[in-house]
C-alpha cells in the first residue's frame, strides 16, 4: 500500500517536526505493509503523477485557494489530518464564521476521511456540523517521546521557581499574556524561561522591558535539556488543537499549567493547573497557585502527567494502523 504525505508549501513545524514524527511512523511495524513517502504540496502534483499512491494524506491547511488541488490530485481514497482549525481558531481568527465553515465542509466533502488530533476538536467539528461523524476518526497527535520519558524527576530545591515556556512567538502562543502575567507577580516569585522565534519576538522583549527574571534562550536545540531545569510548564495558547508541548512537559514528568482551550483541556487533567485563556491576571494566579502548592502535589501532577503520556507514541501508531487498515 503507498501512502503519499503532502504538507504545505515549506512543511510544517512543531516541536521535534512533523518530517521527523512520519519517519519514526514508517519505521514502525507498518513499514511490514506500508511504504511511505513525504513531500510539499509544491512537489505533490509530479509525484501523484509518477508515483501513484493508493492514499493521499494531507497535513496542510484546508483553503479555498487548494480545492483545485484536491480536484485533480488522483488517488483512490484521501484523509486530511486537521492540524491547523479548532473552536479557539475559530474564535480568534474568523471574521466570518459562516464564509469559512462552508470552505471547510467543501474541503471535507472531498476527503474519504477527517482525522482529528484531539477529543476537542473532535467536539467541534461534529457539534458545528462540518463533517458526518461516521467520516471522522481521532488520532491523537504524537512524537518518539523516549528522550522526555528519561528526564529525571524535579528535586525539591531552595532556587527560585522557575517557570518553562517555548514554541514559535506569534499571537497564538500567547507569550505576551505569560509575560503580562509575570509582571504582575512580584520579583523574586518566579522566573521565566521562553525559549523560541518568531516574528513577535521584538515586541515581547519589548513588553518583558528586561524584567530581571523574564530570559530569553533564543531557539531550543534540546528541549529535554530545557524541561529537565525547570519546575512546571506553562503553555497560554489561544488555541491549540493538540499542544505537543504540553505532551512534552507531561512525559518529563513537569506538572503544567494550561489555558482552557482545545486539546489543551483534555491532556492537563490530574497533571496540572487550567486558567481562562483571556485573563492575564488569572493566569498569574495559577502561576501562584502552582508555587504555593506542595513538593507533593507538584511530584503528583508530574508522575501522572508522565504515566498519561507513557503510551503515547504506541497509542498513535495503533490508532494510524486502524485508520489505515480501512483502506488496505
Amino acid at each position: 500500500m503507498k501512502v503519499l504525505h503532502i504538507l504545505g508549501s515549506q512543511g510544517m513545524g512543531w516541536t521535534g517536526g512533523i518530517r521527523a514524527t512520519l519517519a519514526s511512523l514508517a519505521q514502525t511495524r507498518l513499514s511490514s505493509w506500508v511504504e511511505f513517502q513525504l513531500v510539499t504540496q509544491d512537489q505533490a502534483k509530479d509525484t501523484v503523477k509518477s508515483w501513484q499512491p493508493d492514499l493521499l494524506v494531507l497535513h496542510r491547511a484546508s483553503s479555498w485557494k487548494g480545492i483545485p488541488d484536491l480536484l485533480t490530485w488522483k488517488a483512490k481514497a484521501r484523509i486530511l489530518i486537521e492540524h491547523h482549525y479548532s473552536a479557539g481558531f475559530e474564535q480568534h481568527q474568523v471574521p466570518s464564521t459562516w464564509r469559512f465553515r462552508a470552505m471547510l465542509r467543501l474541503n471535507y466533502r472531498l476527503m474519504d476521511r477527517v482525522v482529528s488530533i484531539s477529543e476537542g476538536q473532535q467536539h467541534w467539528l461534529e457539534s458545528a456540523r462540518l463533517v458526518p461523524p461516521e467520516k471522522v476518526r481521532l488520532i491523537r497527535s504524537s512524537r518518539n517521546l523516549d528522550p522526555f520519558l528519561q528526564v529525571p524527576e524535579k528535586a525539591n530545591s531552595d532556587e527560585l521557581f522557575t517557570l518553562a515556556a517555548y514554541g514559535r512567538f506569534t499571537h497564538q502562543k500567547g507569550f505576551d499574556r505569560l509575560i503580562e502575567a509575570v509582571r504582575l507577580l512580584p520579583i523574586g516569585s518566579v522566573q521565566l524561561l521562553l525559549g523560541g522565534q518568531g516574528p513577535d519576538e521584538r515586541s515581547l522583549k519589548t513588553l518583558a522591558n528586561n524584567h530581571p527574571h523574564i530570559h530569553f534562550l533564543g531557539k531550543i536545540d534540546d528541549v529535554p535539556g530545557l524541561l529537565s531545569r525547570c519546575d512546571a510548564v506553562v503553555i497560554p495558547s489561544r488555541w491549540e488543537p493538540w499542544g505537543n508541548v504540553c505532551l512534552e512537559a507531561r512525559a518529563a514528568a513537569r506538572p503544567v499549567l494550561v489555558s482552557d482551550v482545545d486539546g489543551l483541556t483534555e491532556q492537563a487533567k490530574n497533571c496540572g493547573i487550567q486558567f481562562q485563556s483571556e485573563n492575564c491576571q488569572l493566569l498569574a494566579d495559577a502561576i501562584i497557585q502552582m508555587i504555593q502548592a506542595s513538593p507533593e502535589q507538584r511530584k503528583s501532577w508530574g508522575q501522572q502527567g508522565r504515566f498519561s503520556a507513557a503510551q503515547a507514541w504506541d497509542d498513535y501508531v495503533d490508532a494510524w494502523e486502524q485508520v489505515l487498515r480501512e483502506f488496505k
